[in-house]
């Protein structure tokens, strides 16, 4: 019996990697993995770590280059990448499975508070929900909240002993990469989830203070929290490199975080995982040489 196709786009990311991995260990023989990537160098790293699956090179920005990658596919869960033009990257790979008419169900990536379209992300994927919403395919939005691996990104400041992290006295639930990969995994590969949005968040609500108090824990070594205002942190953000759009997307983001807008430990998680979080102190524990 011939296995349904499942694909991935955004699948040499860190979410698309983790949930491929989930699939391999779990549901191996209930799809056809397909990842879909932007070039070959990716596809062939993919394809070395999992020999199993198939890939197809595609490009949201070249609907042209879709058509191919949706021959077949059943069952597409869409993660869009860090691109400001984030709605058009949704609008072409959406059109592009109801095209090809065989796609049953879409999971999609999404944001936490997207539904208030509130901030520059949040508008970014609602505009994706509510076009998905519209397209008449069955649907499921996974909105997921800041990760524990972006921590990486603050690394140097922690090496040296602070913990730069604009959230005032703010608290939210970070997640972990691999939960997400594999809660995505149970979604598709699970009956009942169509029509629903689930909030996913870490398993429990942290301050500035408590992640430089798990970071010295682990490290052992002393980490201040600094919450930074907002202009020395878009210099900062600009000066390592991003974007000027992202950058002052992610100001917005702290500021729902410093005003507690985010303060929610949601059931969701846990309930599609079937097993505890992975919590923040598990995570750096783990990954201590990050941090060090």
């Amino acid at each position: 019996m011939t296995k349904p196709t499942l694909l991935i786009i955004g699948a040499a990311g860190n979410n698309g990697v983790a949930t491929i991995d989930a699939l391999v260990r779990k549901h191996e023989d209930d799809f056809t993995i397909r990842a879909g990537v932007r070039s070959d160098a990716k596809a062939k790293a993919l394809l070395k770590k999992f020999p199993g699956i198939e890939t197809a090179i595609l490009d949201l920005d070249q609907p042209a280059t879709l058509p191919s990658a949706f021959k077949g596919v059943e069952k597409l869960f869409l993660i869009i990448g860090n691109v400001e033009n984030r709605e058009q990257h949704a609008k072409n790979a959406i059109d592009a499975a109801v095209a090809v008419g065989s796609v049953k169900h879409v999971l999609f990536y999404s944001v936490f508070g997207a539904e208030y379209e509130s901030i520059l992300f949040g508008r970014q994927f609602r505009f994706g929900e509510k076009y998905l919403e519209a397209s008449g395919l069955n649907w499921t939005h996974l909105r997921t909240i800041f990760f524990q691996e972006n921590m990486a990104g603050w690394a140097d400041g922690i090496k040296q002993g602070a913990f730069y992290f604009g959230i005032r006295d703010g608290r939210f639930a970070p997640l972990n990469v691999g939960d997400i990969g594999e809660i995505a995994a149970n979604v598709l590969c699970a009956r009942g989830h169509e029509g629903k949005a689930y909030n996913i968040t870490g398993p429990e609500l942290l301050s500035g203070k408590d992640f430089a108090r798990v970071f010295a824990d682990i490290t052992g070594k002393a980490v201040q929290y600094v919450s930074p205002d907002e202009a020395t942190t878009l210099n900062s953000l600009l000066g390592s490199g991003w974007p000027q759009w992202q950058a002052k997307g992610l100001l917005e983001l702290f500021e729902v975080f410093a005003s507690n807008q985010a303060a929610v430990v949601s059931p969701d998680g846990e309930r599609l995982l079937g097993h505890p979080l992975t919590s923040l102190r598990t995570y750096v524990d783990a990954n201590r040489s990050v941090f060090v």
